[in-house]
Formats: structure tokens, sequence, C-alpha cells
């Protein structure tokens, strides 16, 4: 499981335990570099206070040279300077003076200068140096060890205090990081303790500024999910209401056949029956309809599709339904409509338009159905000879059950909100308006020709959805 908490604190320690890893490290050698030059500098020194003595020793009138080189002058060396280094004084080739630790025989090293050598078993640093005035040498050495305590030492003074103050720096961020996060903590209580109903936004005044997005978007998922209980119970209560009268009138038709003689009203009451039945099952059949058409569903079903071809199958799948109303139908699609969407859901919508046209027509009337194509847009339009749509009326018929007052009986009001529906799901735009001469309804429906370039905005249709 992540854990911002923990992540945060790894985090933060991590970035403290580099940061004093590298402050160590800068620490580290510079004390070295520092106490390297230093010790350098004294090596130097301690050589030339050896070369000037020597040279006035083997100089001084007062001393012959036999005198020097017995050692007169190598005694006071020796216990001035044993101490402070080991040293070698060489003389014309020949070894004049050298302390106890520092070598019996060879010279310290081959070359001149600052040098480092293993000599008894550890590393030493050596400097040779020579007289300007004469050929006098000396070398002067100390091992490493000395600078080495003294570099530990000195990281030991700068360091040891932030050591001891680690277990003081985790505390600190344990406190710092839950005191950070309780605008966190505070908003994952406010979520945790609502009910399911309880889909009001979460006020985000409090919310803190890294996570106010994604507090947004849930608030956004919640007034989806209002709407969407919202308009789940009004279709729940608009159901359940149609359902009960045709379920009534099928119980009604049902004890009618019963207490019927045999004959032609028993026979008319179980046609009355089986109508009942056809408009229940009708109703059933567009309630699945309008509930599947989801858009999450059906995102994986588009594709390319010419809709004249639906337009066509539509057409002759209803054709015996309007011969039995005595009702002419057409089709005018002189092209191809090639759209992006989903074969299935278009059909719906087609049979529908259609459909709902051929029933509010009076018989020797005609439905017109046309499809015309420009450059962006598809239009259908469906084009009937009834009594027409009021005005104020044209906006609330994509409505879930509502019905014109006026209209046939038969209807349960779901053809054209089921419309409207897929309309939606294709980014295109549905109306009605007066049909041909003002006789009649038109149903028009745009629709945008790809899938990338959706009907935002449209020229405004008149009295749309």
């Amino acid at each position: 499981m992540i854990s911002l908490r923990r992540r945060l604190i790894v985090l933060m320690l991590g970035v403290f335990a580099l940061a004093w890893g590298v402050l160590t490290a800068i620490v580290f050698w510079d004390a070295r570099r520092e106490i390297h030059a230093f010790y350098d500098d004294r090596l130097e020194k301690i050589a030339e206070v050896l070369l000037d003595l020597s040279w006035h020793e083997l100089n001084d009138e007062h001393e012959t040279t036999e005198e020097v080189l017995n050692g007169v002058f190598s005694e006071r060396l020796i216990r001035a300077y044993d101490d402070e280094a080991a040293f070698q004084i060489w003389y014309r080739g020949h070894l004049l003076v050298r302390t106890a630790d520092a070598p019996a025989a060879e010279r310290f090293i081959p070359g001149d200068g600052f040098a480092d050598v293993l000599y008894q078993k550890q590393m030493w640093r050596v400097l040779h140096k020579i007289h300007s005035d004469g050929p006098l040498e000396v070398y002067v050495g100390e091992p490493f060890s000395g600078r080495t305590e003294l570099v530990y030492h000195v990281i030991g003074q700068l360091v040891g205090p932030l050591l001891v103050a680690v277990p003081l720096l985790v505390v600190l961020v344990l406190v710092g990081v839950r005191r950070g996060l309780q605008p966190l903590a505070r908003t994952e209580c406010e979520i945790a303790h609502r009910s399911p109903t309880q889909l009001t936004p979460i006020a985000l005044a409090e919310v803190p500024v890294e996570i106010r997005g994604i507090v947004g978007e849930l608030n956004h998922l919640l007034e989806a999910l209002a709407d969407a209980m919202a308009r789940e119970r009004r279709f729940t209560s608009h159901a359940a209401h149609e359902l009960r009268t045709p379920l009534a009138v099928l119980k009604t038709q049902a004890q009618l056949a019963l207490r019927a003689p045999e004959g032609s009203q028993r026979e008319e009451s179980l046609h009355h029956l089986i109508a009942g039945v056809d408009r229940a099952s009708r109703l059933v059949s567009q309630l699945l309809t309008l509930t599947r058409l989801e858009p999450d569903v059906t995102r994986t079903l588009r594709g390319e599709l010419d809709l004249r071809e639906i337009a066509r199958e539509a057409v002759a799948e209803l054709a015996p339904l309007a011969l039995e109303r005595g009702v002419e139908l057409g089709l005018d699609a002189p092209e191809p409509a090639r759209v992006h969407g989903i074969a299935l859901a278009l059909g719906i919508l087609v049979r529908n338009l259609i459909d709902n046209a051929i029933r509010h027509s009076p018989a020797g009337g005609r439905v017109d159905v046309r499809l015309t194509v420009d450059a962006a847009t598809v239009t259908l339009t469906v084009s009937d000879q009834g009594p027409g749509i009021p005005p104020e009326e044209r906006a609330r018929v994509f409505e879930p059950f509502y019905r014109v007052p006026g209209s046939p009986s038969g209807g349960a009001g779901l053809g054209l909100a089921i419309v409207q529906r897929i309309v939606a799901f294709h980014g295109g735009r549905v109306g009605a308006e007066a049909g041909p001469d003002g006789r009649g309804t038109t149903m028009r429906v745009v629709f945008p020709r790809s899938e990338d370039s959706p009907l935002h905005p449209l020229p405004a249709m008149t009295e749309t959805s």
C-alpha cells in the first residue's frame, strides 16, 4: 500500500541524510587539504631552519670542519628538532646528521621536493631540500598518522553534534509531516463519514492546493452521480406509473375474456388482450433501450458508417406499418452520408423517428425521410402530415414519458427521449419544427461528419431541445 506520509518522511530524511553526507564530505576534503598544507608548510620551515643552521655551522670560523664533521653541531640539531620531525643532513654526498627514526644509510627519497613513501610499514610525507649556496641537503619527514588523526578530530568536532541531533531531527520530521498532512486527513475524514446518498460537493476552502484538483474532479463526479440518481429516481417513478396502466388494462381484458361467453365477444376480448400485451412489450423494450444507452458501454462500438444505408433499412422495415395505416413513406438520400457512430443506436434513432411520424400521420398522409450532406455535417429530417406540435411544446417532447396533449393513445412518451439520448452520444443536435408548408411536424437531426469535429458550435436550430 502506498503511504504518502511514509514517502514524505523517507524522502525528507533521505534529503537530510544526503545533505549531511555531502556536508561531511566537503568538510573532510577541505580539512584534509588545509591540514596537509599546514603540515607541508611546517616541514618546509623545519628544512629551511636545518639548512641555515647547518650551513652556518659548517662555515663557522670558531670551529674547524673536522669538529663539525665529528658531530659538534649534530648533537645540538638533534636535541633541538628530534621531537619535531625525522631528518637527515647530507654534505658533499656524506650523511652528517640523522635522527633515530630516519634511515641510517640510504637517502629518505630519491627525488627533490615533497614525496609520499612507505617507510617502516607506514606512509610518510618527506621533503628533500638543497641549500642554495652549497652542496648541503636536508631530508625532513613525518608519518601520515599525525595528519590523519588531526583530520578525524576536526571532522568529529564538526560532524559529531549533527549525529547527536539526528534523533531530534527525526522527531521534528515526523511531527512536521503529521501537522502538514492534517488538512488532507480532515478531507479524508469528511469523505469517509459521508453516506451513499450525501452527494453534495466537498468544500474547497480548507482543501490543500496540492489536492484541490483531485477534490474538484471528485466534486464533478459527485454532481454527476447526484444528477444520475435524480434522473433514475424520476425515470423509476415515471416507469412505474406508465407500467401500472397497461398492466391494469391487461388484467381487465383478461377478466372480461374469462367472463365472456363463447363466441365473438370472447374473441374480441382476447384480441384486445393481445394488443395490450403488444403495447406493454413495446413499452418495456423502450425502457430497456433507454437504460442501456450509456456512453461508457457504447463508446467501444463506434465506427464509420453510412447513414443512408441505415435509413434505407429502417424505411424498408417500417413500410408494412405505413401500408397498414395508409401512409405514404418516402426516402430522399441522393448520396452517401458518412458519419462516425454506432450502427445499432442510429438504427433505433431512425426507426423511432419514422415510427413516430407514421403513427401521428392520418390515413392518406405522407412521411418524408431526407438526408442532406455538406462539408461538416449530415442532416436527417423526418416530416409528417399529422396535427403538429405547438411551439411551446416542442422542447418538452424529448422529455421521458411526456406526451403532447391530444396525441394518439398507445405511446409511452419514450421514443423521442431515446432519440435525444442517441443524438447526444453522437455529438449532434435534434429539434422539432413545423412541417413543410406549416403542416405537421419535422424532426431535424444534425450529426458531425467526423468524430474529431463535434457540433460546437452549430448554427442555432429553431425550437431545439
